[in-house]
Formats: structure tokens, sequence, C-alpha cells
């Protein structure tokens, strides 16, 4: 600590436009990470964290929320792998199809899926109600495990697949030389491999779970999570300490899985070097073994097509469950909803744009200057990483809703809370990108005469634009499709599509919540496809 202050001076007396900038960025990080988690703390008390055990709601809100995250990360993880080998491992038709599926639950707010399964096997639904005659209750646990297992295996399923691609094959081959099994050399050889991707990507999930909000709110029915039940406490009951202590109680969790993600996953190879082996093909597996996978994973793709289909032919239909004929009424209703729908281009654009401008300035400081305050940096830059999305906005209506800082009602609140929260995801692409950047070309531009200035702008800032505008794409797919961040910060003139969902969701108004969903959905595809086919045109690959 002595030395990073040390050097803190020194940089200040050398190159103080320098330091103005790192305080600069580090006051408004500051501002913005730290302080609204403050508080929404300070907003609790002993006493009322003493009451979470006490309180029989609390508590099995707790409890449910143990449990579901365990049991929807241990079935999305095993769905993601199921994906990632067939994908990657088989020689099967269709791996087109199963790759649209990985990619569509990422590009649509999480939430659909459980306005799907509502209208597919609901009371009224298409297939329990009208095809089965079943009445099927599917409301609370098993209702929102599978939606919360289709929603987010893709999340694993990214982390995943990138390491069992990269699976040695030849170490395969050895084993198999030497006397082993083909379940031996999975279980011992293959699956050690890609431990570390696996649990990375089991971790990636339970931090989406853990902090999922839309999922338990349509689907939950009884079964309350932390996050469903501190909404409730702070607009149902006006309570803002109960509020405050949920929430900061659904924080503790999210920032242990952070900090086990970024400490030991983070810190393993998850490729491993053996030699020249990109000619083998990978190692024959049964021919029943090979097409149970792919029939599990078609199956699942009928199912994720299905619930995206039914959003469809929703969005055209009179009167969900009892009057079936086709109207253009609901696309009419969008024309109403247009002020919301725009409020999400529009702060998406604006978060998406300052994440990746302020990620990539973080980055270079952090990579390439040596101030002594580089940790302090990266860390604020990641922290917004373990903070639910329902923490986070509670957080913001905290410390920017009273007298001091008053943002309540203005686009400005949502716009920022956005930026942070999609700051980790920017910061992560740019700083990999940089660190793939030589610092020879930094000398060779500074021995041509250059200032530090000149060669960010004109050598490094180039060299960094696929995964700039990568991140910010990615960046705004997450917040035009996003619910929890803005959840306690909108009003009525700053709402947004997502919560004009959920608001004709409990009005019964299926229809219409179905036509503003396929709307986000499409404007979030066309955004996806045009940056395709930019980067295609380039010469290059856009991949999120």
């Amino acid at each position: 600590m002595k030395e990073n202050m040390l050097q803190f001076k020194k940089k200040l007396r050398n190159e103080p436009l320098l330091m103005v900038l790192v305080f600069t960025l580090l006051t408004i990080m500051t501002f913005l990470i730290i302080y609204p988690i403050a508080r929404v703390v300070m907003e609790t008390n002993g006493e009322i964290f003493s009451q979470l055990w006490t309180n029989v709601r609390w508590r099995n809100s707790l409890v449910n929320t143990v449990f579901i995250t365990i049991l929807s990360t241990l079935s999305s993880t095993i769905v993601a792998f199921i994906f990632a080998y067939t994908i990657a491992r088989l020689d099967v038709p269709c791996k087109g199809l199963f790759r649209i599926v990985t990619l569509l639950p990422i590009v649509s707010p999480p939430f659909i899926v459980a306005l799907s399964y509502i209208l597919l096997f609901g009371k009224q639904g298409i297939i329990t109600n009208h095809l089965l005659g079943i009445p099927l209750d599917i409301y609370g646990w098993t209702g929102l495990w599978a939606v919360q297992t289709i929603s987010f295996f893709p999340y694993a399923y990214a982390v995943i697949y990138g390491v069992v691609k990269a699976a040695s094959i030849q170490m395969e081959y050895a084993a198999y030389n030497l006397g082993a099994t083909k379940w031996q050399v999975f279980t011992d050889v293959f699956l050690k491999l890609c431990r570390p991707g696996i649990a990375g990507g089991a971790l990636v999930v339970a931090m989406s779970i853990l902090a999922d909000f839309g999922n338990p709110m349509i689907i939950g029915g009884n079964f309350s999570v932390l996050s469903t039940e501190a909404y409730a406490q702070m607009t149902g009951w006006f309570d803002i300490p109960a509020a405050a202590m949920l929430a900061t109680t659904m924080l503790v969790p999210a920032l242990s899985l952070f900090l086990i993600n970024r400490l030991w996953v983070g810190k393993r190879s998850y490729v491993t070097v053996t030699g020249k082996d990109s000619s083998l093909q990978p190692y024959p597996i049964a021919a029943w073994v090979k097409w149970l996978l792919f029939s599990f994973c078609m199956f699942v793709s009928v199912v994720v097509v299905l619930v995206y289909g039914t959003l469809v032919y929703g969005a055209f239909t009179t009167t969900w469950g009892y009057d079936w004929s086709l109207t253009l009424d609901n696309m009419v209703y969008i024309v109403g909803k247009q002020q919301e729908i725009t409020n999400s281009i529009v702060y998406a654009v604006c978060a998406a744009v300052g994440a990746a401008l302020l990620s990539v300035l973080v980055a270079y400081l952090v990579q390439r200057k040596q101030f002594g305050l580089n940790k302090w940096m990266d860390f604020l830059a990641v922290l917004p990483g373990a903070i639910p999305g329902v923490f986070l906005s509670l957080g913001f209506a905290f410390a920017f809703g009273g007298d001091m800082f008053s943002l309540t009602g203005t686009s400005l609140i949502i716009i920022l809370a956005l930026m942070i929260w999609n700051l980790p995801t920017c910061y992560s692409a740019n700083a990999a990108a940089l660190q793939q950047i030589g610092p020879s070309i930094e000398e060779a531009s500074t021995n041509l005469g250059a200032t530090g200035i000149q060669t960010y702008f004109k050598v490094l800032l180039p060299l960094v634009r696929t995964s700039f505008i990568s991140s910010m794409v990615l960046a705004f797919l997450r917040s035009v499709t996003c619910l929890s961040v803005v959840i306690f910060i909108y009003s009525l003139k700053t709402s947004v599509g997502t919560i004009t969902i959920i608001g004709l969701l409990s009005n019964g108004q299926w229809g219409a919540a179905s036509a503003v969903t396929i709307t986000l959905i499409g404007i979030a595809i066309s955004v996806l496809l045009l940056t395709k086919l930019a980067f295609r045109l380039g010469g290059k690959t856009f991949e999120i």
C-alpha cells in the first residue's frame, strides 16, 4: 500500500494531466458504484436483519432463493454442456439451428420465456387446455425452474463451448492407446480438461439466476424469492429498511460467487497445448449416445422455437385463451406505446456508448499506466458485475432520488444505471483486446514524435475497434431488454418497453404484451444482424 502511494505521488509530479484524468475517473466510478451500494446498506440495521430469520415470509424467500439458484444452475449447466459437446464434437445435422437456439434468449428479455410458458401451459394454454384438456397450474417453483433453465443455459454455453472446442483431442487418443475405455477417457481426461470452463459457466449462470427478477415475478406465484420480496416491500408496503435488508442479503451470495469466479476460474487456462492436433477428429462415440444427445438438443430447440413462435402468434390473437381469431389490434397498440419503445432504444444507445467509452479508457489506464491505484480502478470496473439488477436499481433510487442528488423522474438516472450495469461487460472485452497489443507499438509511436494522447486515439483505439464495437452492441442488447435495473427508478415519462410488458401482464393483456415483446426482440435482432453484416463487409467476424 505504501509503495502504491509513493508511485501515485511520483506520477502526480511527473504527469499531472494523467493523474487528473485518473482522479476524475476514480471519483466518478466511486460515486456511481460505491455510493449506491453504501446507500442501500445504510438503510438497514441490525434489528431488521435479525427479523430475516424470525419472519417466516422472509426466511422462506431466502430458502427459496438458495434452492432455485442451485437447482436451476445445475440444470442450465447440464443443458449447456450437452449443447456445447454436441455442436463442438459430434457430426450431426441442424447445428445451425442449435447455435441460433443458444443465441435467442440472450437477445430477448429474460422473462419472455415465462410469458410463453403461461401462454402454452397455463390454464388457458394452447397445449394444456386446448390440446390436452389438462388444467395444469405451472405457477410455482417447477414452472420457474423450467423457465430459468431455458432462459439462462445460453450464458453457460458461451463459456463451456470454447473450453470443449479447445480440449486436446490428442490427449484423448493417448489415453485410448494406453487401454482406457471410452467412459474412462470421458470422465478422467475430457471432463477434467473442461472442468474450469464448466465451473465458470455454472458461476455465470448462478449469478444470473440469483439476480433474476422478471421470471419469479411472472411465473413464481407464491414461490417468492429475495428479489421479488424486496420489490414487494418497496412498492407494496413502502418498507424501505426491509427492502434494503433483503436486497443486501441478496448481495452477499452474489459477491461471493463473483469473487470465486474471478479469483479461481479467472486464473485458470481453458486451453491445453499439447502439440499439433488440429488434424485429428474426435474419437467416435457410440451411435446411440450420439443420436441421444442430438435428440435432446433437438427437443430443447423445439421448445425454444415454440416459445418464440408462441409469442409471435400471441401478438396477433384477439383474446388469448378465448378468441383465437387473428387481428392487428395488438400491433396497433404498439403505436400507443411508441414513447416507451423509443425510450428503450434511446436509453440503451446512450448507456451502451457511455459504458463502451468509459470502459476502453479505464482499460487503457489499468493496462498501460502504472499509477499506484490500478487494482482499485480494476476492481471498480468489474464490481457492478456482482451486483444484482434489483439491488443496483434500489441503490440508484436511494442515492439519486433524494434532495442532495435528485435525478428522480429523469432519463439520466436510467441511463447512468444501465451504463454502470454494462461497464464490466465492456471493460472485460476491451481489457482483453488491449492485452493482445504489445507495448512496442506505443513505443514506436512515441519514438516517431507522437504524444500520449495522439498514440491513444490514432494507434490504440483503431486496434481495439472490433472489441469496442462488439462490447457496445452487447451492452445495447442487454439494456434494451433489461427490467430489473430500471424497476425502481422509472417514472411515467421515462417508462421503457420491459416495464410496459410487466404492466400488461398484470392486467391480463397477453396479446398486447406479446406484441411489445416481439417488437423489442425484433429491434435487438435487427441491430445484431446489421452489426454482423457490417463486420462481414469489413472482413471481420462479430461474436457476442
